[in-house]
């Protein structure tokens, strides 16, 4: 009896090991499972969701914008896709161009923000006239048709959470995702895109870092 009560604990014990040497934990308790968070593309490995948390590595805070971002406000915040809650389950936080410059990283332990020349690696490893239907989550339970070429066969999953800008506004919800690089080209930071109408992953500059957009960590 005992010794069938010890052997439970013991598989038990190890069983809970195995599953914790398989996470990265932040301060503040954040876990990455690299089994199940994350996706190799090529010889880069990334986090399969948008990014949802509310601290930086060392466990402060990252402001929550007041309602909305503001061009007036140059604070590192993150905001909800129009103020609603209710997205940020599937779609995550959308983080200003401040946040993601902060030094004290908004990516989890081990993670960081991709740079321009790391998302041109990706999109070249996926032919840039298909990278973005490789990207995109396929079908449309998330995307607006026609969600062009959409296969998701890099197992990125990415998610159309569109913006939030930087006098209050939101728009492309299910059309478009952005994601941030940590890249400066003088006046805000370089940006990649997935659209539903095409099968191609954008580079711009068009959006101010007052704006809000999501974030996709890289493994450093």
């Amino acid at each position: 009896m005992h010794r069938s009560i010890f052997s439970s604990l013991f598989i038990f014990i190890t069983t809970q090991f195995a599953i914790k040497s398989d996470a990265q934990v932040m301060p503040q308790g954040y876990l990455v499972n690299q089994n199940i968070e994350t996706v190799a593309i090529g010889t880069q490995v990334w986090m399969k969701y948008n990014l949802d948390t509310d601290v930086y590595q060392d466990g402060t805070n990252i402001e929550r914008a007041n309602l909305a971002f503001s061009r007036s406000v140059s604070l590192p915040s993150w905001c909800y896709y129009n103020y609603d809650a209710s997205y940020n389950p599937i779609y995550g936080k959308l983080y200003n161009g401040y946040a993601v410059n902060d030094t004290r990283n908004i990516c989890p332990t081990g993670f960081r923000i991709p740079t321009r020349a790391e998302f041109t690696t990706l999109n070249t490893f996926l032919s840039a006239s298909t990278a973005g239907g490789k990207l995109k989550e396929a079908g449309t339970a998330h995307w607006n048709a026609p969600n062009t070429g959409a296969t998701n066969s890099s197992g990125f999953s990415g998610l159309p959470a569109g913006y939030m800008g930087d006098a209050g506004s939101s728009a492309n919800l299910f059309l478009q995702g952005y994601f941030w690089t940590s890249t400066s080209n003088g006046s805000t930071n370089y940006i990649r895109y997935l659209r539903s109408g095409d099968a191609l992953f954008t580079e711009s500059t068009a959006f101010a870092l007052e704006g809000g957009i999501s974030v996709r960590c890289i493994r450093q």
